[in-house]
């Protein structure tokens, strides 16, 4: 796995591309800003080539029994005073979001949210730290990824990506067909992608965002991916104490790999590339 570069984060200021993706709130990378400003984005005639054939189709799943796991989980180790989830959506709700989005969301999708409507800390978060988002935030997410798409003319190889497994996920810098789940605070996401290329599955679990350059597939539907992180937490592989010599972001997190962000953890686990070109 590439080694995190600080540097990456660093703004620059003046060049037309901060001013595009303001639109947004979203900012790339030092590294994609310099690529974009160095004439080096692709064009519309340059976009890479769909291959051949269909992805696999969205999964129908119950995940009723991986939420009852994960209650179980998160009432016998996390502080409730800390971790606080929000109460449930309602259906209403949900249909407004996906009239939003333009997607029919999948069963699982209204399960998960007719489970609790996200949480509002972004220390806190119930996955590895990370918190899912209410729908209201999700949507506001998913509009800035939208405006920073038109921002860059429509075209959503502005800035070059790729996608570990190859082929499996569209190697776009944005999609609006990528519905976020989780973010980080820095612009980078857990989400769900309805516009896989033929090596991939509808509705698998990939992650995206500012700083991931290399779109990663987590699993190939929601449900597995909730399966994925119930069986690591059930194994043991958390901490949720810091050392006195230690600085981090999120307290809850992986032991192994004994990583700070579980977007770096999870590539380590499943054997995925780093995140930058």
């Amino acid at each position: 796995m590439a080694e995190y570069d600080p540097s990456r984060r660093n703004l620059l200021i003046g060049g037309s591309i901060v001013g595009i993706l303001a639109l947004g709130g979203l900012l790339p990378s030092a590294c994609a800003i310099s690529k974009f400003n160095q004439g080096r984005e692709l064009s519309m005639s340059d976009t890479p080539t769909r291959p051949d054939g269909q992805p696999l189709p969205l999964l129908d799943e119950d995940i009723a029994p991986v939420l009852v796991r994960l209650d179980a989980w998160y009432a016998a180790n996390l502080s409730r005073h800390k971790y606080v989830l929000n109460p449930p959506a309602t259906d209403a709700q949900i249909d407004a979001f996906e009239h939003l989005v333009g997607i029919k969301m999948p069963r699982s999708y209204r399960q998960l949210y007719r489970w609790h409507d996200g949480e509002n800390d972004d220390r806190w978060g119930h996955i590895y730290g990370l918190s899912l988002m209410p729908l209201e935030h999700a949507a506001a997410d998913w509009a800035a990824w939208t405006k920073t798409l038109a921002g860059f003319g429509g075209n959503p190889y502005a800035i070059v990506g790729g996608a570990w497994p190859e082929g499996s996920v569209n190697p776009a810098y944005i999609n609006r067909a990528w519905i976020p789940l989780t973010n980080d605070g820095s612009g980078n996401h857990i989400g769900l992608d309805f516009d896989p290329w033929p090596g991939g599955r509808t509705g698998q679990v990939i992650l995206f965002g500012r700083d991931e350059d290399v779109k990663v597939v987590l699993a190939e539907s929601l449900g597995q991916f909730l399966q994925w992180i119930a069986g690591l937490l059930e194994s043991g592989n958390f901490k949720l104490t810091v050392a006195e010599d230690e600085v981090v972001l999120r307290e809850f997190r992986l032991k192994e790999p004994p990583v700070d962000h579980f977007h770096e953890g999870a590539r380590t686990l499943l054997g995925a590339p780093g995140p930058f070109i």
